[in-house]
């Protein structure tokens, strides 16, 4: 038996329209020659990782992405940022996500506050910590602005939404109904708000933690592995992390600053792979830019600085590559949507049956997308 050349498994995050967006979508507008060699020689085609609304929200589309059915396993956020440490729930405990967040007149002004240095973030931490425990929740460090939280299910409210649907909308609209969460709420915001960090940030035009939204519960992360060759994963997201801890996927620390540096790792990871998954983080800042001239520009930066030396790892492996989007997004809005995302594939065996952009247009030229997203990764692999 013949075998199968490794897999590097590329994934930009927060860089793709809505399916039924206009003409020019940044994807379009972005110059991205890596790209767009990759999809004239490979082949371009949609998928769709998310049912629903729902589950857009949620760790869903990144589960599918490496092969997991959403339908059979915890989907929220908190479980994997709670897989990354040490703690183990209680009967009656859950995690939920903990979001520092920047408001401006009542109003979530930044879900995703920073960048923070280390120390800011613990100290922040530590100080909303004390806040919340008074409301029977405790906090676990995470990454960035990006933290979960303990506490008994019972005193979370499972429909509170996550703060990037409150962008610009009053706060006082979405506040919890349990009293204890609310109660965790106000304490926190009481401490965040006036907190000095926060206010030499403000006096220097940096947005700052000014409260801590609690959202999203969820139980213990349980992925039942299902690899059948080695597997190795790179990314600094917290819930990219969390997902791969809990999938038993080792993850790789890659320290190379430059793009021969980077094209060394992965070619590393290729060399003892099967599989290598990586995530491209760009932040949710990023992803929600309005303006779709200003997000291309970080896409060309995404092509060049990761696309170009995946790439060129890949061909000295004689690999594949597939690259796809990890969610689409609203073009107005910003929301994540379960609308289907542009997902490309390239390599040894891989021939073009016809050329079309790597872009939201060109993937909705190729016909239907594969559903459930969730066989992508047997496709590319079996292809």
């Amino acid at each position: 038996m013949t075998a199968r050349p490794p897999l590097a498994v590329l994934v930009l995050e927060g860089v793709a329209d809505r399916w039924a967006s206009p003409p020019e979508t940044p994807l379009s507008l972005a110059k991205k020659p890596h790209l767009d060699r990759l999809a004239s020689e490979g082949r371009v085609l949609g998928a769709r990782l998310a049912r629903d609304d729902h589950e857009a929200l949620t760790a869903a589309p990144l589960l599918a992405i490496l092969g997991f059915d959403a339908a059979r396993v915890e989907t929220a956020h908190a479980s994997y940022l709670g897989a990354l440490g040490d703690e183990r729930l209680l009967a009656e405990e859950c995690f939920v996500s903990a979001d520092f967040v920047a408001l401006f007149r009542d109003t979530v002004a930044d879900a995703e506050p920073g960048p923070f240095k280390r120390a800011e973030t613990e100290i922040l931490l530590k100080a909303a910590d004390e806040a919340v425990r008074h409301a029977g929740f405790r906090l676990v460090a995470g990454s960035g602005s990006h933290h979960v939280a303990i506490a008994a299910r019972a005193s979370v409210d499972p429909d509170v939404p996550p703060p990037v649907r409150l962008l610009g909308r009053p706060v006082a609209e979405f506040e919890p109904r349990v009293p204890q969460h609310a109660f965790a709420h106000r304490r926190a915001r009481e401490t965040l708000d006036r907190h000095e960090i926060n206010e030499v940030r403000r006096d220097l035009g940096r947005n700052g933690a000014d409260a801590l939204w609690l959202w999203g519960p969820g139980g213990p992360a349980l992925l039942a592995a299902h690899w059948d060759a080695p597997v190795s994963a790179v990314g600094v997201d917290p819930v990219w992390r969390g997902l791969c801890k809990a999938a038993g996927i080792p993850r790789r620390a890659l320290q190379a600053r430059t793009v021969a540096g980077f094209s060394k790792g992965i070619a590393q990871a290729l060399a003892a792979n099967a599989i290598c998954f990586i995530h491209a983080h760009r932040g949710t800042r990023d992803a929600l830019l309005r303006d779709p001239r200003a997000r291309a520009v970080g896409i060309a930066d995404l092509d060049e600085s990761v696309v170009a030396p995946v790439a060129k790892a890949v061909a000295a492996a004689r690999g594949r590559l597939l690259v796809l989007c990890d969610v689409a997004r609203d073009s107005a809005t910003g929301m994540p949507l379960p609308d289907p995302v542009p997902a490309l594939l390239w390599g040894e065996g891989i021939a073009p049956l016809a050329v079309r952009p790597f872009t939201e247009a060109g993937a909705r030229a190729a016909g239907e997308p594969l559903e459930p997203g969730h066989g992508l990764l047997a496709y590319a692999r079996h292809l």
